[in-house]
């Protein structure tokens, strides 16, 4: 090969990547996208011809070879999070005080930086340094925000993704992999090009699905042919620390150096006033873009501050998500239905005539409880007002009483299960009816299918349809019967073949070893969701050891004459035994002593382990075996129980939200005032009015070092 060729494709591929970083980061058409594509062409002709010259960064090399089974999931370098909702500047106001409290400082004021709240698929890009570059060798779905879909294999195919970051200003040294967070999104035109080529049955709804739906092809060249774009927006900590970007506004503008698209219509903001003046112009202009949005994404503009500020157990408190309101239809009420829930719940739910809202066909919504039946005066036959809720769950707004029919009927909440036909009770003071029969047929499909859900087990192949038959079958009664079932159980039922059963039963084994968030979750244990589970999992001292468990090397000889292969190995969790045991003997009185756990909670979960049939069902759960495993950092001893902290002051090296961790996990309350029931204040440099109070109310002053110490005697 001739040195000509050589460099005949080196000028190719970075002649390519120049003119994708003019169109795509710079908005120049500095040559026509024929004229690309053109260059493309010669560079595959070239390396077909002479595959030597092919580079991991060519631009010839986005599409790889399709992968043969299902997306493999990754855990995630960090944990994402998502954002709160904000849907009135009443409830910004709001957010704005709870900041304010956090900080202990009445008077702070905010700079924000807003940004479009792009209507797409949330993709993580990973780049990691190889030989002075950083190459892209990973992109992740946001997934459950611990572990996402590994779909490198699609995500290499968006043109204006760059393989290679564009590193070219000096800044301090980088951490050896950078991720880039972003969205993944259909343009409105694309979708409509894409839907006229395909059947009406197999068209998208609206761009997200669409957009989804092709990130996720098992083979690369589809979303090759879907024109996605990409909008970058977030950075990980450790890389933004080592760049020292002062401001969200510093981080985007440093993503869009780098290489990475982003949406130049973000702005930083001096006021709540200026947000919302820029809030109702992109609501005026929604329908004009090239993509869908459904609000602002606001952030505090300081980093400094963000750092402060921390998060909760599910989403940062320097954020928030501000929502466009809900698009509002008229459907028909053909019929309402009463839906069971996994602990009795009795929901009515209307039936619509099919109904286009926000992209999507909607032919059924909540209407909550029998209250609000009778409050809207809900009818079959009449015509009300729908909308989704966050854009999400349909619910009935209102009832359009002047074209309600001469035939319309009153709907009569009923006094029997609609399931079993057990009476149903209204507890005092709930508006929920429930049916409290542990037979009924309807809540123990619904407990199981939320032990397998998502965010409890997470078991694939075991949808509702599935679990109803084996229920029917007899093979399933309760959700740990799920973990007893066998090949001779499963083959000869009428939805499972050798494949189906092999991948349910592997599935149903790889869970036996679940988090203990997870399993508290997955109950189904009333008040008890998936922030309190790990509240509850990280604040209660567990009493874990290593426990020797057999594993199933060969599924497919379960239930065999000559059973299973297995191995053993060792694994630190807790048995169910030492779970049960644990919350018999915790007092009601320590329990509440946990911040974040409420008398609710409380009464709820000391209600369900008095049962004699809920310890039962853990003592089944720990023959099919089933481990918990503790989450990291959960092992703090409680020498903080039933004592209250205030903090006040900038500390010397912590954080407030690292000192209120430090606090919290070792069983302390945070508290934002002090009183004649504070313990401790926590004093930094520049008190305040709180330290006053502190010494009028003779209540001790520590520092960050007597904290750390009282740490370290636990």
């Amino acid at each position: 090969m001739s040195s000509t060729l050589k460099e005949r494709a080196e000028k190719l591929r970075s002649e390519i990547q120049r003119l994708n970083r003019a169109y795509f980061i710079e908005d120049r058409e500095e040559a026509s996208e024929d004229v690309r594509d053109a260059l493309k062409q010669e560079l595959i002709a070239l390396e077909t011809e002479h595959p030597e010259l092919i580079t991991p960064d060519s631009p010839t090399q986005r599409v790889g070879a399709p992968l043969d089974g299902r997306l493999p999931k990754v855990k995630h370098l960090t944990q994402k999070e998502s954002l709160a909702d904000a849907f009135t500047l009443e409830e910004l106001e709001e957010w704005v005080e709870q900041m304010q409290r956090s900080l202990g400082n009445d008077q702070a004021t905010f700079e924000f930086e807003t940004e479009l709240k792009i209507d797409g698929l949330n993709v993580s890009l990973v780049y990691e340094q190889q030989e002075g570059n950083y190459i892209l060798t990973r992109a992740l779905t946001r997934g459950n925000g611990i572990e996402g879909e590994d779909v490198t294999h699609t995500i290499r195919t968006i043109e204006s993704i760059p393989l290679v970051l564009f590193l070219t200003t000096d800044h301090s040294p980088l951490p050896t992999i950078v991720e880039i967070s972003g969205e993944v999104f259909m343009s409105k035109d694309t979708l409509n090009t894409i839907n006229k080529s395909l059947p009406d049955d197999q068209q998208f709804a609206n761009p997200r699905n669409a957009a989804a739906g092709s990130v996720r092809q098992l083979d690369p060249a589809i979303a090759a042919s879907r024109r996605l774009e990409f909008f970058g927006y977030a950075l990980d900590k450790e890389t933004a620390t080592s760049l020292e970007l002062r401001t969200q506004a510093d981080l985007i503008s440093w993503i869009s150096e780098a290489g990475i698209p982003i949406n130049k219509e973000y702005k930083v903001c001096k006021s709540l006033v200026e947000v919302q003046k820029t809030y109702e112009v992109f609501q005026k202009k929604r329908d004009s873009l090239s993509y869908d949005i459904d609000g602002l994404v606001i952030k505090v503009n300081s980093r400094a501050a963000q750092h402060d500020l921390g998060s909760t157990a599910k989403a940062p408190r320097w954020a928030r998500a501000y929502k466009f309101p809900a698009e509002q239809k008229t459907a028909q009420i053909l019929d309402i239905e009463l839906q069971v829930g996994r602990t009795g719940a009795i929901t009515p739910v209307a039936h619509l005539t099919p109904t286009l809202v926000a992209g999507t066909t909607v032919s059924r919504a909540t209407l909550h409880n029998a209250d609000e039946i009778e409050r809207q005066d809900v009818r079959i036959g009449d015509t009300v007002v729908i909308q989704k809720a966050g854009d999400i769950i349909p619910e009935v707004v209102s009832v359009m009483e002047n074209l309600r029919p001469a035939k319309s009927i009153r709907f009569h909440f009923p006094e029997h299960c609609p399931s079993c036909g057990s009476s149903l009770i209204r507890p005092e003071g709930e508006a929920v009816h429930r049916c409290e029969n542990r037979s009924c047929e309807a809540t123990r499909q619904e407990r199981i299918e939320h032990l397998v859900s998502r965010y409890a087990f997470n078991i694939e192949g075991l949808g509702g349809e599935t679990i109803e038959l084996l229920i029917s079958e007899g093979l399933v009664s309760d959700p740990a019967d799920l973990f007893f079932l066998t090949p001779d159980d499963l083959l000869p039922l009428p939805l499972f073949k050798e494949k189906k059963t092999e991948n349910v039963l592997s599935s149903l084994e790889n869970a036996k070893h679940v988090p203990l968030d997870r399993f508290l979750f997955a109950l189904g244990i009333r008040h008890i969701g998936r922030e309190t589970a790990e509240i509850l999992a990280r604040r209660l001292k567990w009493p874990s050891k290593v426990i020797e468990v057999e594993k199933v090397s060969d599924i497919s000889m379960q239930g065999s004459l000559f059973g299973p292969e297995k191995e053993v190995e060792e694994i630190e969790g807790i048995s169910l035994a030492d779970i049960s045991e644990t919350l018999l003997e915790i007092s009601e009185e320590d329990l509440g002593a946990i911040d974040g756990i409420g008398g609710t909670v409380v009464e709820s979960l000391k209600e369900w382990i008095t049962e004699e049939d809920n310890r039962a069902l853990l003592h089944k759960f720990e023959n099919a075996g089933i481990l918990a495993l503790l989450p990291q950092g959960s092992h703090a001893e409680q020498i903080f129980t039933g004592q209250t902290f205030v903090l006040t002051g900038t500390l010397p090296t912590l954080s407030r939200e690292e000192a209120k961790t430090i606090i919290k996990e070792r069983g302390g309350k945070v508290s934002s005032s002090v009183s004649k029931k504070t313990d401790y204040v926590l004093v930094g440099t520049d008190p305040g009015s709180k330290a006053e109070k502190a010494e009028e109310l003779n209540v001790k002053q520590i520092t960050e070092e007597e904290l750390v110490r009282m740490t370290q005697r636990s």
